[in-house]
């Protein structure tokens, strides 16, 4: 029963006692100030921050004030720690959605003034709201990096509390152990510091783990100090929940009169300040305490309370949660899109730099370009005009190896003709000779023997027309280059005999000439050319002659390519 009176003297006298000292000394301050200023915004939020663990709608009002002085003046700092005020009120008072809109503005105001350690205490307080919706891993989440940022700057106290919260999510998660390692180390480093909030709140988390591992002395020590630091600073949250523990570790013990004095007290609180959280875990413990003194009847009406009280908070819990998750996914967007926005910004602004910079560079490229291109002219005119020389005389000594090697070929031509009439020449007159011969015959046998005999020599001696032939092919090859070679290739079927027709037609000779060059007759000549065309695939409309300058001209075109493609 000590441990009820005790709990009952804190409450009513030492509570009261402790409340209102610091407050109003800040508001003595605060009336003295009549003009708006920085000071007075500064004086407004810590009356607003020192309200949190005492009166939440207090805390919420004077943030209020303060933020509306602040926007007027647009005072950024005291709009960030009363966004900050305002959130951390809503959240005590149960209303995470207005909480997290108003952190989460507080966040990015820090951010504008770049203030670390406010950024770090807006990610702690958001992930306090995350832990209430049950959303533990997105909480840790935002605790590490409050946590990279209190290390960053050395705010051990910041650490710590960061530790505490930390711990209270493994209770949750049932990591015990994790749970005790973060909360001893927090409140070593409160106690170091002497932060007596920070003590008071690991003390009464200790208290909780150490009732769930069955350790009762260790839970009614912490909860016990918990009870003492709190009741100095006024934590009348706090004090409701430590006195919820006192009952829960006095129905343990089967002291169910000082259980449920405490439990009593703490509904009496919780319901004043509309701590539905509070008031679940009192009924439950309540229904458990006449569950086990044997009263089922009042056992029973707690557990109907409690029952109807889990539903309707289970339900708003839910609500909540539904809300605050579309809330964050809306923030999370906008987020990016003011992300995107402002590097679209960076971006363009790089952009114009550079082309700035660009369009410099390219002016003084282009100066001295103009200087130097002005210098060169001269020397580029003088060397087109030396260009040009050059050019025409290279021309005209084209055009003269032109006209000289036309000179040579129409002079070859000249030469192939001459000799194919002397061909013919040399047979006719061979012809003549034979005839005499054939009239010789027709003389005195004296003389006719010996005149036959003479003439038929001759006539052995310069008719040999295959020698003649080749040395015709000779001349013809060298005017007209394997003219004779390509036409076999392609009319591999061509006889000898074929080729001398073909040769004789290319120079445009006679039927007569022809016939003459080949010894033949004119009707042999005419039947020679007939199977030539016939052979070559002529038809009756296209001349011989045409069709072989074509062949020529066929293999003219591919040694061209030749020479082209080398």
């Amino acid at each position: 029963m000590r441990y009820s009176f005790y709990i009952l003297f804190l409450y009513f006298f030492i509570i009261p006692l402790n409340g209102q000292n610091s407050i109003d000394s800040l508001q003595g301050i605060l009336k003295e100030k009549i003009n708006p200023d920085k000071e007075k915004i500064d004086i407004l939020n810590t009356i607003g921050y020192e309200y949190w663990i005492i009166d939440s709608k207090k805390s919420l009002e004077y943030g209020t004030k303060s933020l509306k002085l602040a926007e007027e003046l647009s005072y950024t700092m005291g709009i960030a720690k009363a966004r900050r005020i305002i959130g951390v009120s809503y959240w005590t008072m149960g209303q995470h959605k207005l909480a997290l809109e108003n952190l989460i503005i507080a966040k990015r105001t820090y951010e504008q003034v770049h203030d670390e350690e406010g950024i770090g205490n807006c990610l702690m307080n958001t992930g306090m709201i995350y832990v209430d919706i049950e959303e533990y891993d997105k909480a840790l989440e935002l605790y590490n990096q409050a946590i990279v940022i209190f290390t960053k700057l050395g705010l051990k106290s910041r650490i710590a509390t960061t530790f505490t919260k930390i711990g209270i999510v493994f209770i949750k998660k049932k990591r015990l152990y994790d749970a005790k390692e973060y909360l001893t180390n927090a409140l070593s480093i409160h106690t170091e510091n002497n932060f007596t909030y920070g003590i008071a709140e690991a003390h009464n988390k200790l208290g909780t783990l150490f009732l769930i591992q069955g350790e009762l002395e260790q839970a009614n020590h912490h909860i016990n100090e918990a009870l003492i630091m709190g009741t100095s600073i006024n934590d009348e949250d706090g004090l409701i929940n430590n006195l919820i523990l006192f009952g829960k570790l006095l129905r343990i013990r089967k002291n169910y009169d000082a259980s449920e004095t405490h439990l009593n007290l703490a509904l009496e609180k919780a319901k004043k300040k509309q701590l539905k959280k509070y008031e679940l875990d009192i009924y439950e413990e309540l229904k458990l305490l006449k569950k086990e003194q044997n009263k089922l009847e009042e056992s029973l009406k707690y557990c109907e309370v409690y029952t109807t009280l889990k539903d309707s908070i289970y339900n708003r819990n839910k609500s909540r949660q539904i809300a605050i998750l579309e809330f964050s996914h809306e923030l999370e967007e906008k987020e990016n899109e003011l992300n995107y926005l402002n590097q679209q910004k960076q971006f363009n602004s790089l952009v114009q730099m550079i082309m700035i910079v660009g369009v410099s560079i390219i002016i003084i490229l282009s100066f001295f370009l103009i200087r130097s291109l002005k210098l060169k002219n001269k020397k580029q005119q003088a060397l087109i005009v030396s260009n040009d020389l050059t050019t025409k005389t290279l021309i005209e000594n084209q055009y003269l190896k032109e006209v000289e090697l036309e000179q040579q070929l129409h002079f070859k031509n000249k030469e192939l003709v001459s000799y194919a009439l002397n061909f013919v020449q040399k047979n006719e007159l061979l012809e003549n000779l034979y005839q005499i011969i054939k009239d010789a015959k027709n003389t005195s046998a004296k003389n006719q023997g010996k005149a036959y005999n003479e003439i038929e020599k001759t006539i052995r001696k310069h008719t040999s027309i295959d020698k003649d032939w080749e040395d015709f092919k000779t001349h013809f090859e060298k005017v007209h280059t394997n003219f004779l070679k390509k036409l076999k290739e392609k009319f591999n079927h061509l006889t000898s005999n074929d080729l001398k027709v073909a040769a004789l037609t290319r120079l445009n000779l006679t039927i007569k000439e022809t016939s003459s060059i080949l010894g033949i007759s004119i009707e042999s000549t005419k039947t020679a050319r007939y199977r030539l065309r016939k052979k070559l695939g002529i038809n009756q409309n296209e001349g011989l002659f045409s069709f072989l300058i074509q062949i020529e001209g066929e293999k003219s075109e591919s040694a061209n390519s030749y020479v082209r493609s080398s």
